[in-house]
């Protein structure tokens, strides 16, 4: 098996790195090349953040219909292949995205969906004076597992509600990070296949939502040197019941890709 060098663990580390703070105290290095990515655009550290977190969207099917992402690519400039931990739920592998540890350390080792106690990029932003809205599904991982920390929470019944509270999270220019999480696709895929028409349509409607959001950040934003991100926990593979699944120890479960994207400020 050929897995990703970059691990999931170094997310965190580079959004706080991005943002001039200090990352979450046990998480993994920074990546380089996002942190030349922004000395390279703004010369100092970006204002704002913007990560959009669709759920299951997995290496093998941007490399399978790289058109479907160009929405995607439109705003972003560094392509980072990433491989996520194990098991490949949603819980542990965002677990590890936010916290930069490995499921172990963070306490998350199967699809449970408890309060983290560990610092997270939550925390280590707070601390460094920025300003948070985790905006989540009810009831998903997302939307319980980094509770209680010192940030705002808007907890919406869909993904269209969170898509729209994002867009307008974006206009009102209050935060100085908002993380937008989507969970249509992994939904899809577990009811379905991976290929299936309405997974399709639930990945078109992903990329569609982070088209929107990077508008949203070029006309609303103009003020600011913004990164946005689009970042998934990980990948899932065609299971022996013909649906989709996750959780595996191999390649379409563990690799998934992440897109950094820079936007200097116009005003």
């Amino acid at each position: 098996m050929m897995m990703n060098h970059y691990s999931m663990t170094q997310l965190a580390a580079s959004v706080a790195g991005a943002l001039g703070a200090e990352a979450p105290e046990k998480s993994g290095p920074a990546m380089p090349a996002v942190q030349q990515l922004v000395q390279d655009a703004f010369g100092k550290s970006a204002d704002r953040v913007l990560i959009y977190n669709p759920d299951c969207i997995g290496l093998w099917f941007w490399q399978k219909y790289t058109e479907l992402f160009l929405p995607v690519q439109r705003y972003t400039q560094l392509t980072v292949p990433v491989a996520t931990v194990m098991p490949a739920v949603t819980p542990v592998c965002f677990g590890t995205m936010y916290t930069g540890a490995m499921p172990a350390v963070h306490g998350i080792q199967s699809y449970t969906k408890p309060v983290i106690q560990i610092d997270s990029l939550f925390d280590s932003l707070s601390r460094s004076g920025k300003k948070v809205a985790l905006i989540a599904v009810e009831d998903s991982s997302m939307a319980k597992i980094f509770l209680g920390r010192d940030i705002d929470y808007y907890l919406l019944p869909d993904d269209a509600a969170v898509a729209d509270k994002g867009l307008e999270l974006v206009q009102e220019d209050q935060y100085d990070l908002i993380v937008v999480y989507n969970q249509e696709y992994d939904d899809m895929i577990h009811d379905y296949t991976p290929e299936h028409p309405k997974a399709m349509e639930a990945a078109e409607h992903h990329a569609e939502s982070f088209d929107r959001l990077c508008r949203a950040v070029k006309e609303h934003w103009q003020s600011h040197d913004t990164m946005v991100l689009w970042a998934p926990d990980h990948g899932n593979h065609l299971d022996w019941d013909g649906h989709g699944n996750h959780g595996e120890w191999r390649e379409e479960d563990i690799n998934t890709v992440h897109f950094y994207g820079v936007m200097p400020h116009t005003r």
